[in-house]
């Protein structure tokens, strides 16, 4: 009970959350992506490099930032989920929520980079003779997942600026007092919270399966896609 006490423990457990979250689980799953679907569909390089340098800056960025803040104790301290009011400007003065919004606008911009990259790579620079239906079956699984991302990660956007916006604009997003309301952000987090499942199961998935048909050198999908 007195290791670390309450505030730093309440740093960590954000931080910790938010570095799985939003700093791992995704960057991971879309950083493979980016590396092998050109690999696997004979493309030469990715459709937009500089656009994908700039998406890796950003999320280093975002992610330094945050670390940056915990090292000089003004980490996030609210929950990697931030439910207002908690978060708010009355119950979290300071700057802790504050990095926490950045840090995540930061993230989800880096996230949809990728995403676009993706989309753009596999439908506009496959190699000639590589069909939509002869596409590995991770590849299938990369598109789909930068489809989740890009319906997914704006709400989650949206919502941390909007925090960022009632803490340092003084607008009233989440304040019921001035006609807003705090369970706005229940459904701007979890439109992404609950794709954010499956945006980190796909590319394993993907990568399960390839492995699984490589070594049993059996194909997944048994029927052809060819009438």
């Amino acid at each position: 009970n007195s290791f670390i006490g309450p505030d730093l423990y309440n740093q960590l457990f954000t931080v910790h959350g938010t570095t799985m979250v939003f700093l791992f689980a995704v960057p991971m799953g879309t950083a493979l992506g980016i590396y092998f679907v050109p690999l696997m569909i004979g493309a030469r390089n990715l459709a937009f490099p500089r656009l994908n340098a700039y998406g890796y800056w950003v999320y280093l960025i975002g992610g330094c930032f945050m670390y940056a803040g915990l090292f000089t104790n003004t980490g996030p301290d609210g929950g990697w989920f931030a439910y207002p009011p908690l978060t708010g400007p009355e119950f979290s003065p300071g700057k802790r929520m504050d990095v926490w919004a950045q840090t995540v606008t930061f993230t989800e911009i880096a996230a949809l980079v990728a995403s676009v990259e993706l989309i753009v790579t596999i439908f506009k620079s496959r190699a000639p003779g590589m069909s939509l239906h002869r596409m590995p079956l991770f590849v299938w699984a990369m598109l789909v997942t930068a489809f989740m991302i890009m319906f997914s990660m704006p709400w989650v956007a949206t919502g941390s600026q909007f925090l960022a916006a009632d803490r340092l604009v003084a607008t009233h997003f989440f304040n019921p007092a001035e006609g807003g309301d705090p369970l706005l952000w229940q459904p701007l987090f979890w439109f992404f919270g609950h794709p954010e499942v499956y945006i980190i199961f796909l590319p394993a998935l993907g990568i399960v399966s390839e492995l699984v048909q490589t070594f049993t050198r059996r194909e997944i999908v048994g029927y052809s896609l060819v009438v």
